[in-house]
């Protein structure tokens, strides 16, 4: 069992000796050489005119997944008479202008109840 729990302890970053495994030369040098491979990997599958059109196909076919959920998820909230995010959106932008509308409404109605008050002589009863 103390066996298992050091063993443990060595890949949670620990050698025997408690020194860190990211200190460590070789492993330092394993990390590089594999970095400078899959950078060269990925240069190649870059240049590969096959990978990229092949990439290209994946994406536009997952970007039309996407699209045609979209829309079965849009009708499936219409039938159940449920508002989409876009229902909510346009709704949010009449409400908008709807108080830009009130507010300049409320605005000419001040005006003109200063005109008025300003315009009629004093009231003594």
């Amino acid at each position: 069992m103390l066996d298992m729990v050091r063993h443990a302890d060595r890949f949670r970053g620990y050698t025997a000796g408690g020194c860190m495994l990211r200190d460590n030369e070789v492993l330092k040098k394993m990390i590089a050489t594999g970095e400078e491979r899959m950078s060269k990997i990925a240069s190649q599958l870059l240049q590969n005119e096959t990978f990229m059109g092949a990439l290209q196909k994946t994406m536009s076919a997952a970007l039309d997944v996407k699209a045609t959920a979209e829309r079965a998820a849009q009708s499936a909230l219409s039938a159940m008479n449920i508002p989409t995010s876009g229902d909510v959106k346009k709704l949010e932008g009449k409400i908008d202008e709807l108080e830009r509308v009130f507010e300049g409404l409320s605005a000419k109605i001040a005006e003109l109840q200063k005109k008025e008050a300003s315009s009629q002589p004093p009231q003594t009863h």
